[in-house]
């Protein structure tokens, strides 16, 4: 039947490019960033700042880079993250700290229990990194600077765990205002698909849907 083929064949077309709109637009969608939440119960001199504090998930194949940044506040001009945590349940490995920092950033660490300030019995530290000794608040993460830590871990993965809080990032953050420090944990919450992505994919979802049903109605004509 060249009839029913034909149509087959523009169903087919439309969803291949309803699929490539859909990859596409969930390709530049930024789906990786997340910020850090004060500690409940904990210290607060630095509840004020914590919009200050992001972190990006960057995808390297069989790796991934965290880039952890401090966008600084006019009111804590001094501020600095001097050590991040990580609470892992087995989705990462292999950490490589100093991996495209941007400004005068120097880290070290890896394995170990140093414990985030604040974290109590509910943050429980496998990675942990530390500025390297310096004068002052060298070497730590000031506004506006971001440090660059990688690890062997599976993208997708890592940002479900991320998302569900079975992965959680810590920070320590010294020289607030009257010589204070305070700690944050890394919020669940990321960037939401733009409205675009969503159309794209309901899109090829609908054209999905419609050659299932041609496709159907083919094999019963035959």
């Amino acid at each position: 039947m060249p009839t029913m083929k034909s149509k087959l064949t523009l169903v087919k077309s439309l969803l291949a490019v309803a699929g490539v709109a859909a990859v596409s637009a969930v390709s530049a969608a930024p789906a990786s960033a997340f910020g850090f939440g004060n500690i409940a119960g904990g210290d607060t001199p630095g509840d004020a700042y914590k919009n200050s504090f992001t972190f990006d998930v960057l995808n390297q194949g069989s790796s991934v880079i965290f880039k952890i940044t401090n966008s600084g506040n006019a009111a804590a001009p001094s501020m600095f993250i001097s050590k991040v945590f990580f609470d892992d349940n087995g989705y990462l490995s292999n950490p490589e700290p100093n991996i495209g920092n941007v400004g005068t950033v120097n880290f070290t660490g890896g394995a170990g229990n140093d414990q985030l300030p604040q974290g109590g019995n509910n943050f429980t530290t496998d990675w942990a990194f530390s500025r390297v000794p310096g004068a002052g608040n060298a070497n730590g993460i000031l506004a506006p600077e971001t440090l660059g830590l990688k690890f062997t871990g599976n993208y997708n993965n890592v940002i479900y765990a991320l998302s569900t809080g079975a992965l959680r990032l810590g920070i320590h953050v010294q020289s607030l205002p009257n010589g204070a420090s305070d700690s944050y944990i890394g919020s669940n919450t990321q960037d939401t698909p733009e409205p675009l992505t969503m159309l794209a994919a309901g899109a090829a979802v609908g054209f999905g849907t419609m050659f299932k049903k041609q496709r159907d109605q083919a094999q019963k004509a035959e």
